[in-house]
């Protein structure tokens, strides 16, 4: 009996031995490694923000901002029945998607930003803010002018400071020491005013030739600096006439100084800005509550034989001041001048009074002031006021709830503004 019992627990030893071993000897699947989303290495790609996309060596930086206004601007009464809002309410959201990749030739750079927009009386509006691809020192889509340098810190209005986007085609030169140059093509579209005949009418043509745009910028520790030049096509539209065509053009220089020497983050910038038959780059404003002006590239003359060019010019400052690491104030101002060529047909004959919207010289002025506070990281409130006047050469005549006065007339007119906003960044 012992030796069968003996022989027994040996059998079964030995069997769950071997089912040992062939289990040891089956393959065993290895667990798929997980790709985790990690934050960008290299830092001159990527940085803050940015992280890389699983699978590929693709930075990609997700960021936007929400946006809520509630605004205050005297309308031109020229509305009958009182029809026009001074107040209006505002939301923004915006969304943007920066993608950078390491490449044998620099990074190769594409940007996209989207806002939807729900404005005045309901309107809506989603739409492209910027699109742009950079590589090698090409850009090309849509992004800030390259004649842009100072767009301005005031939300309600910043006259004497253009900076739309715009599709271009560009390259930019990189010198070292902060220094770069930039030559590119624009949409001259985007630059137009019009050009005006005897009676009133707009005959710009279709775009011959885009804009061409070249500036030579320097960024340091002390701030940065940039001057800059345009040229633009003014076409006319009529067949069949001797009428040439003419070409516009707009140069202008800016600076901006870092001032951490009386608060941290303050600064000063400085603009000037003139332009012949391209007066869109000296951003002149037009309307006050009183009256209009027009305002034009170009105006067919008296003659009827050739185009005359309208010339502007523009100056703005701006200073910024933290009274606080929080809480800050900036203060910034604009003056400049449309000088209307004598021969053009449709100006205001000297000394006559004209009704809203006639051609004629003028000068202008803005001053207006932000003060923002950021409570915490990403949420910032920012309220500003700003005043704009307008001198004309000839005194126009004034309305009432959309009737022109019989007897009023002036030839300065003006136009208080406001905006309060709350955003978030992330």
């Amino acid at each position: 009996m012992k030796l069968a019992k003996s022989l027994l627990l040996g059998s079964a030893a030995g069997l769950v031995a071997v089912a040992g071993a062939q289990a040891a000897d089956l393959p065993v699947r290895a667990a798929a490694p997980v790709d985790y989303v990690r934050t960008c290495p290299n830092a001159p790609i990527g940085g803050t923000g940015f992280f890389v996309i699983p699978g590929t060596e693709t930075c990609l930086q997700i960021s936007g901002y929400v946006r809520v206004e509630y605004r205050f601007a005297e309308n031109l009464d020229t509305a009958v029945g009182r029809t026009q809002d001074d107040i209006g309410f505002f939301a923004r959201g915006s969304l943007a998607f920066d993608a950078r990749t390491a490449t044998e030739m620099g990074t190769l750079r594409s940007f996209i930003r989207i806002n939807g927009d729900r404005g005045v009386a309901g309107a809506e509006d989603a739409y492209l803010d910027q699109g742009f691809i950079q590589f090698a020192g090409l850009t090309a889509g849509r992004i800030t002018s390259f004649f842009s340098f100072f767009g301005g810190n005031l939300m309600s209005v910043s006259e004497g400071l253009s900076d739309p986007s715009v599709e271009v085609l560009a390259y930019t030169a990189t010198f070292g020491s902060g220094f770069s140059a930039t030559i590119a093509v624009e949409d001259g579209l985007a630059r137009r005013t019009g050009i005006r005949t005897a009676a009133g009418a707009n005959i710009y043509g279709g775009q011959e030739l885009p804009d061409l745009v070249a500036n030579l910028n320097v960024s340091q520790a002390w701030g940065s600096a940039q001057v800059m030049g345009a040229l633009h096509q003014v076409r006319h539209s009529v067949p069949n006439v001797t009428i040439d065509d003419e070409l516009g053009w707009a140069i202008g220089a800016g600076i901006n100084i870092r001032l951490p020497m009386i608060a941290a983050g303050d600064a000063l910038w400085l603009q000037a800005v003139y332009a012949d038959g391209a007066v869109s780059y000296a951003d002149a404003p037009t309307t006050v509550s009183e009256f209009s002006v027009g305002l034009n590239d170009a105006y067919v003359n008296v003659l009827g034989t050739s185009l005359v060019t309208t010339e502007a010019w523009s100056l703005a400052a701006a200073f910024r001041h933290y009274w606080t690491p929080t809480i800050w104030q900036d203060i910034q101002g604009a003056y400049g001048e449309v000088d209307v060529p004598t021969t053009a047909a449709f100006q205001a004959a000297p000394g006559a009074i004209v009704t809203t919207a006639t051609v004629q010289d003028y000068t202008w002025w803005q001053l207006g002031t932000r003060l923002n506070w950021r409570p915490v990281s990403g949420l910032t409130f920012s309220a500003d006021v700003a005043y704009t006047e307008i001198d004309t050469e000839n005194r126009v005549w004034v309305y009432n709830n959309g009737v022109q006065s019989l007897v009023a007339t002036n030839d300065d007119g003006s136009r208080w503004a406001g905006r309060l906003r709350i955003q978030r960044d992330f």
